[in-house]
């Protein structure tokens, strides 16, 4: 099997070798070809402050470390796409993608982004392993435009109320960590502008934005009350990815923008499966750590994934690979019937694929 792999943010195609080495044995040594990628931006921010369980990686590399992008705007992830695609075209076709953190969130969306647009034509990968998997976002700033229109022009303000008065320098407390953008705020939001339109004050532009809705879209079904949940949801997933990861590394701000002047561009579009009614498909196997600092990220983008074709593993590190002997050899087993899953499939052609829609 050839496999491509994506490393995590800061990090590099050597480090992620080094991460993997034991699972990688397990799963069968010399039977698999790895194909670590770097990402195209080197970076400045050597690894800083790390979590217990990678600890000292760094010192097993000189560097250079790399990063897949500079923040999470629709442009970069489509210059994502567009690296990874062309590897594939000139080094595939690979049977199987194994990704840890922005790496797994990188093969995801653009695994999902192909069931989008191409639903009837072979994905890109048979198989996924995925360490740790960040938040998906997509590169269509049209995904979701209705959603990210609202939430932009009505939360816009409260969203920047709270980043501004955001500690990013605290290290979130795991998995009882408080929610950043409290869906209270957003609620009161939300009654302020109903309270305004009772008074007849909203203006006539909304009003007609509002009857060109598609009524069979689920979130514009949704209740005011959860639609505000929502918009709070997908922005603390961006805030927290944030406030966690500076803990970490320095230069991981490009995630919020210091304000909103740049309109709705500079807004990540998080998938969602509210959203969006596509799955991930292909065999896929999750593993993350029960500490994870980012288990909502991780949580999200599960959430992508077919539940019929998906399996989860947990250990007991935090955002790592497992450590431990038997929790290794559990991960290793999903991963072995993610492969074995893969090979009952028709053989696929995303190579061929990738040439014909190119012409």
């Amino acid at each position: 099997m050839k496999i491509l792999c994506l490393h995590g943010n800061n990090m590099s195609g050597a480090l992620l070798a080094i991460q993997t080495n034991t699972f990688r044995r397990l799963l069968g040594g010399h039977e698999h070809e790895y194909v670590f990628l770097d990402g195209e931006i080197e970076s400045s921010c050597v690894i800083g402050k790390l979590p217990p369980d990678i600890a000292g990686l760094e010192e097993n590399t000189t560097g250079p470390y790399y990063r897949w992008s500079i923040g999470a705007t629709c442009q970069e992830i489509k210059n994502i796409h567009d690296y990874v695609e062309s590897v594939i075209e000139e080094e595939g076709p690979f049977d199987g993608v194994l990704g840890f953190s922005q790496g797994s969130s990188i093969a995801a969306s653009l695994m999902l982004q192909h069931e989008i647009n191409h639903p009837k034509d072979p994905p890109p990968f048979n198989f996924a392993i995925l360490f740790s998997c960040f938040m998906v976002v997509s590169l269509d700033i049209n995904y979701a435009k209705l959603e990210y229109r609202f939430a932009y022009e009505k939360y816009s303000d409260v969203v920047l109320k709270v980043l501004k008065d955001m500690d990013l320098s605290k290290v979130a407390d795991e998995k009882d960590d408080a929610e950043f953008l409290k869906e209270e705020e957003f609620l009161k939001a939300e009654k302020a502008a109903a309270e305004k339109n009772e008074r007849g004050e909203r203006p006539e532009k909304e009003k007609r934005r509002k009857e060109v809705k598609v009524a069979t879209n689920r979130v514009e079904l949704l209740r005011p009350s959860r639609r505000a949940a929502l918009v709070a949801e997908i922005f603390d997933v961006i805030a927290s990815s944030a406030r966690v990861g500076a803990a970490y590394h320095s230069d991981v701000l490009g995630l919020l923008p210091k304000d909103l002047s740049g309109g709705l561009e500079i807004m990540p579009r998080i998938y969602h499966p509210l959203l969006m009614s596509e799955k991930i498909k292909i065999p896929t196997v999750h593993i993350t750590g029960r500490n994870d600092p980012f288990f909502k990220q991780t949580n999200l983008a599960k959430s992508l994934f077919d539940k019929d074709t998906t399996r989860s593993i947990e250990h007991s590190g935090a955002h790592d690979v497992p450590r431990i002997d038997a929790e290794i050899k559990s991960a290793v087993a999903a991963a072995q019937w993610a492969i074995q899953r893969s090979q009952m499939a028709a053989p696929r052609g995303w190579k061929a694929t990738l040439k014909s829609l190119r012409k």
